[in-house]
């Protein structure tokens, strides 16, 4: 278990329990936003008597916290870590989920508040498109 996420939930006031120090394990270890179904595999995978409602539950109780975060993908929520400020690229094609820093981003929304006046959130945008590999595989389709 990753120290840091241990202390996050002291932190926050959050117990620190198997399933949740789990889930925090197994998001950390697959490095990206997972839905509560998949979660509840590898979760169960470690320790079989945590049922799929105590899965939700967490999940739910620690983004609430601000220890997860979550969005929305093809009619399913899946979760992360909310552990350093980022945004999300998104494969539409084949569903690859990046994370980019927060900061990286930072140019960007400047220039759309200085030209239209709109404040975006400094976190958590998830931009839509195609990855290198499905733009690539595209192209050489034609």
């Amino acid at each position: 278990m990753n120290g840091d996420l241990d202390e996050t939930l002291a932190r926050v006031g959050l117990r620190r329990t198997v399933p949740r120090l789990t889930i925090l394990d197994v998001l950390d270890e697959a490095g990206t936003h997972l839905s509560v179904l998949r979660l509840h595999r590898l979760v169960a995978g470690a320790h079989p008597m945590v049922n799929l409602s105590t899965v939700y539950r967490n999940v739910t109780v620690m983004s609430e916290y601000g220890v997860l975060h979550s969005i929305e993908h093809g009619g399913e929520t899946l979760f992360g870590l909310a552990t350093t400020p980022h945004h999300h690229l998104l494969c539409e094609r084949c569903g690859l989920l990046v994370e980019m820093p927060a900061n990286e981003l930072a140019p960007m929304a400047d220039l759309v508040m200085a030209s239209c006046g709109f404040e975006m959130d400094p976190t958590g945008q998830v931009l839509r498109g195609r990855c290198r590999r499905c733009r690539h595989a595209a192209h050489d389709a034609s």
